[in-house]
């Protein structure tokens, strides 16, 4: 944990958190001070993370959920507040993609993709909103996509799924900045992560050593959730080095 930890006393809430931006998150937040909840489907990985968290000094809660179910997301909010009593951070980070053109999709690609990339960052947010209106303090963050910026071939439901999430958090952020609550989009270009790994990018392609690494969007969640009290980021736009505009 840093000597300089700007988020002593915070509860952060991490989705998809077993690989790639998630597990980046989680531990660039506890190494910030933050106290963690890990939350995806493969609980042996978020139980990995776990012991890295702790062997920090730092603290982590594993709560293995499928976040597009609303029961699991009930269960993942009941267990966090009774354990530790409070949210100031929410990360919704699950997200999944396949690429292909439109008519090599099939409605279960589409219902795959907008349930844990939309539905999942929905019953989140929804769950969790209202502890933060309690408190009159809170950060919600989305990791979106430039998917969700400008549309691609080959991306049409994914880019679907970001445009939404941008939407949501542009309506959000209407709504509950008058009660201290701080929503941001994280937009990054191509991360070099098990992202969408034979469902439209292939292991060991040499693209992705070029493509921006998980920690680097991770520091991008924690500038965006270490503002002053008068401050607020609600987009931060990223690219590699090799990607145009």
């Amino acid at each position: 944990m840093s000597s300089e930890a700007r988020l002593t006393g915070k509860v952060a809430v991490v989705t998809g958190a077993s690989r790639g931006i998630g597990r980046a998150t989680a531990i660039a937040l506890a190494r910030d001070g933050a106290q963690v909840v890990l939350t995806a489907r493969n609980q042996a990985d978020l139980e990995s993370l776990a012991g890295e968290i702790h062997a920090m000094g730092a603290s982590a809660l594993v709560v293995p959920a499928d976040l597009t179910e609303a029961m699991e997301v009930e269960r993942l909010r009941h267990q966090t507040m009774a354990t530790v009593g409070r949210v100031d951070i929410l990360v919704n980070n699950a997200g999944v993609s396949k690429y292909g053109s439109l008519m090599e999709l099939g409605i279960e690609d589409y219902d795959w993709m907008m349930n844990t990339n939309m539905r999942s960052t929905f019953l989140c947010t929804r769950l969790f909103l209202p502890h933060m209106l309690e408190q009159r303090d809170g950060y919600i963050i989305i990791v979106s996509s430039v998917a969700g910026l400008r549309g691609t071939a080959r991306e049409t439901v994914y880019c679907a799924t970001k445009f939404a999430q941008v939407g949501f958090a542009q309506a959000l952020d209407h709504e509950v900045r008058e009660h201290g609550i701080k929503v941001s989009v994280i937009a990054p270009g191509g991360v070099n992560t098990y992202f969408a790994l034979g469902t439209g990018r292939t292991p060991g392609d040499p693209n992705l050593e070029k493509m921006m690494e998980a920690e680097d969007v991770a520091e991008a969640i924690v500038f965006a959730v270490t503002q002053p009290p008068k401050s607020r980021i609600f987009m931060i736009g990223m690219r590699p080095m090799n990607e145009t505009l």
